[in-house]
């Protein structure tokens, strides 16, 4: 039973095909491959980049360039005293912005002007609607303030990326506001900015991050509020799916410059003209109910980052752009954007992924080997594109499905196939070749090596008529003849023979000295055997006719044959020690004919065929009946007939 289920095809299908794609997924698991997953994660989102889902809720308001050089002679040079930052709350407080996220780390004092940090303090716990930022590092940087520290994080649970430094905004700037959040980050191996750390440890503690904690605080929730269960972080309606290092996937809703900015310089002076009483540059309405992220933007600032989008670009009418790196605090707003409308990219579970795999492998495996060259061709196309395509439009509803091992699921289904292909189905090809290249014509071969199974070599009982051509007087004629030009007259003759029997559908199964042994019906089925065995036989007789003539003409001796055609059950088959074989018929009937040609010179004819061979026959042929006759070999009396195909050449030349 198992030999036989091994040596099933469908059987071996399902096994490669399983093979091919426990590979692609071993492969797949590798940091090369991992890196290239990657890459084709950036690709997808480069080809949503025109399509930005950025909620205008989220602005920014940014250190720039032109900020950093415009204030230098009002402010001074950066970094610009904290109460320039209480001058933006102050103003922000006005506008009733629903909240203020410093993406600015304020962690030590300003010595020179210790005020300035009391007066953004100041400015902080009036509002009320201020979330500052905290370091998370490597390296300890002594006892924070524990008090501090436990009231903006939850206690630990899970293995969270640890940490052992943590720096707090300054006593001074931290009085009292909404949360504070750590901006902390850890990049991918290859360099890009594609997981946030939603939390992080410290000591016994998870700390919030800063988009995070405003997520919370912007549902009216408190910080203790969070969960943390089943790789997914819960708090309210926020529902933020964790892989399997405890990250979260960023949704990046677009490309950079997605979030409406706002250069610092240009808040500061509308401030300080509503402050003055006059007409600010910047309305303050345009920050009412928005949530404002303060970040640092300008070049010499290195708060750039890499991310899916760097190095892309958009082309719109006549005009193109590259995309460079986006601000950290762009960053932290897509972050944050996510959470509040639960906009997450979810990669599909590890048991779907295995079965896409599995499914493109075995598809395009069973194209190569169950479909002719065209369709398998057709469908080696369709299942990468398709799928391709599949998971761009999937990606667009924010669900990650597999492409890399896909890919490789496919290209190595793609070269098992043509492997198997060549040494397996090869093999049963090339032993097909090996015995009937020389024996068949090339209809037939071709027809053979499209069909191996069709010729049966294993052994088989079959209906079918053989056919025996012998030369008569040839031991005479090698006596008198000398042997090289005996060769090579009897090498012209098989030539000529042989292309008759190919005409015939016939199989030249073998020659013995000056005698031809042909078959019909074999390997391949002929519903018409006996007669095209019957027409072989006079095409034969003619072509020897027409060699004969031109030997004559040519001072060479003339050869004279008998055929002797006869049609019965056989036993076909492969045949032969393990070293040498050969494909021919054996059985009575297979002697029987051998004998009819030998009766050819008793009964000075020259084609003899059984009664067998005449009932058979589909044609009229001019036929005369001989009479029955017991063969050597034979008790019961055998009817032949002779084949006048002289009186036919007459007939048709009238």
């Amino acid at each position: 039973m198992w030999a036989g289920l091994l040596a099933s095809k469908w059987f071996r299908w399902v096994l490669l095909s399983l093979a091919a794609a426990g590979l692609s997924g071993v492969l797949a698991t590798l940091p090369f491959f991992q890196t290239l997953e990657l890459k084709t994660l950036d690709y997808r989102f480069q080809l949503l980049a025109g399509e930005s889902t950025a909620t205008p809720e989220i602005v920014i308001v940014d250190v720039d360039d032109y900020s950093i050089k415009f204030l230098e002679p009002e402010v001074g040079r950066w970094p610009w005293p904290r109460n320039v930052y209480a001058i933006l709350v102050d103003y922000m407080r006005q506008a009733d912005a629903k909240l203020v996220l410093f993406d600015l780390l304020l962690t030590e004092s300003d010595k020179q002007n210790p005020e300035a940090d009391a007066e953004l303090g100041r400015a902080t716990e009036e509002y009320g609607r201020v979330i500052h930022a905290a370091l998370l590092g490597e390296q300890n940087t002594g006892d924070p303030d524990w008090d501090t520290a436990k009231q903006n994080s939850i206690a630990a649970t899970g293995r969270f990326p640890e940490y052992i430094g943590l720096d707090l905004p300054t006593p001074a700037v931290r009085r009292r506001p909404r949360a504070i959040g750590h901006v902390a980050m850890r990049l991918d191996a290859d360099g890009p900015w594609r997981r946030s750390l939603p939390l992080a440890r410290f000591r016994d503690r998870l700390l919030i991050s800063l988009p995070l904690a405003a997520a919370t605080v912007v549902q009216g929730l408190e910080l203790k509020d969070i969960q943390v269960a089943d790789h997914e972080i819960r708090v309210g309606s926020v529902r933020a799916p964790l892989d399997r290092d405890l990250r979260l996937p960023i949704w990046f809703n677009g490309p950079p410059g997605s979030y409406r900015r706002y250069s610092f310089a240009q808040v500061f002076y509308s401030a300080i003209q509503l402050e003055e009483g006059q007409k600010p540059g910047l309305d303050p309405a345009l920050f009412r109910g928005k949530i404002v992220l303060l970040g640092v933007t300008g070049s010499a600032l290195h708060d750039l980052f890499t991310t899916p989008y760097s190095g892309s670009g958009t082309t719109a009418g006549d005009r193109s752009k590259v995309f460079g790196k986006m601000p950290g605090v762009e960053v932290q707003a897509n972050i944050l954007d996510s959470l509040l409308h639960n906009r997450f990219l979810r990669p599909v579970r590890a048991w779907y992924a295995a079965a896409l795999v599995i499914a493109a492998t075995g598809l395009s495996l069973g194209a190569v080997l169950f479909l002719p060259l065209w369709a398998a061709v057709l469908v080696l196309a369709v299942v990468p594109s398709g799928y391709l395509v599949v998971a761009l439009l999937s990606f667009g509803r924010h669900v990650q499905m597999p492409v890399l091992p896909v890919i490789l699921g496919w290209a190595f289904a793609l070269a098992i196939g043509y492997v198997y292909q060549y040494w397996i189905e090869g093999a049963e090809k090339r032993r097909i070749k090996k015995i009937f290249s020389h024996y068949v014509s090339r209809d037939v071969f071709h027809e053979l090596l499209n069909n191996p199974k069709a010729a049966a070599l294993g052994g088989r009982r079959v209906l079918a008529t053989v056919l025996f051509s012998d030369l008569r007087g040839f031991t005479t004629l090698s006596e008198k003849t000398e042997p090289e030009l005996l060769i090579g007259q009897l090498n012209e003759y098989f030539s000529a023979m042989v292309e008759v029997v190919f005409e015939h559908r016939g199989t030249v199964d073998k020659f013995v000295g000056d005698m031809i042994m042909a078959l019909f019906n074999v390997p391949l089925p002929d519903h018409a055997h006996a007669d095209n065995a019957v027409r072989c036989a006079v095409a034969m007789q003619r072509r020897l006719l027409e060699l004969n003539a031109r030997w004559r003409a040519e001072g060479r001796c003339e050869f004279h044959s008998g055929v002797g055609v006869n049609t019965g059950q056989m036993i076909v088959g492969n045949v032969g020690s393990e070293s040498i074989r050969s494909y021919t018929v054996i059985g009575d009937q297979v002697n029987l004919g051998s004998r009819l040609e030998s009766l050819c010179k008793e009964y000075k004819v020259e084609i003899i065929i059984s009664e067998q061979t005449r009932d058979l026959l589909q044609d009229d042929y001019p036929v005369r009946e001989i009479g029955d006759v017991v063969v050597k070999g034979k008790s019961k009396p055998v009817g032949i007939f002779s084949v006048e195909w002289r009186e036919s050449k007459a007939k048709d030349e009238g």
